[in-house]
């Protein structure tokens, strides 16, 4: 990692390492099993799904498990565009300011494991919809907690390392 000045801003060029390319295979990997039971899923659910629920978690609309595609492929594209967000960490905003190669580092481990995470949400958004016999929440609630808490941890870790 080199560290250009450039009109008084740090810009940080990143260049591919050993653990930029694991979380990138990884990410590969893990978005063909994922998807791959996301289709079967898809393909052997019933012909019509609870789509949304009320605030006590009744169903209050129905619709086709395809229409469940179209978040999968929403959270899938911000896994990936973290991933390539992870080569300019300039461009990532979190609250603690971020100065030092060691913050940058794991400012950028702490993108890479965010995009694995919303890989998770897009196996347990269908999940959730279509294999529970009364729709719970907690497959999204708990892959969006695991969301917080890599960002939580990480901007502790990135605050206390600028010390």
């Amino acid at each position: 990692m080199r560290m250009l000045k450039q009109n008084n801003k740090q810009k940080i060029k990143v260049h591919r390492t050993t653990e930029g390319t694991i979380f990138e295979l990884a990410f590969i990997v893990l978005a063909i099993v994922v998807w791959t039971l996301v289709i079967l899923m898809l393909k052997n659910a019933p012909n019509v799904i609870a789509t949304h629920f009320d605030a006590s978690g009744r169903p209050n609309g129905y619709g086709s498990p395809w229409g469940l595609l179209f978040p999968s492929i929403i959270t899938t594209v911000i896994g990936v565009g973290m991933l390539a967000g992870a080569y300019f960490p300039n461009t990532i905003n979190v609250p603690v300011e971020v100065t030092t190669p060691r913050q940058y580092e794991l400012l950028i481990r702490m993108t890479r494991i965010g995009a694995l995470l919303f890989l998770l949400l897009t196996l347990a958004i269908p999940a959730t919809l279509i294999y529970f016999n009364s729709p719970s929440p907690w497959p999204v609630i708990g892959t969006v907690g695991l969301i917080m808490l890599d960002i939580i941890v990480f901007c502790v870790l990135i605050h206390r390392s600028g010390r």
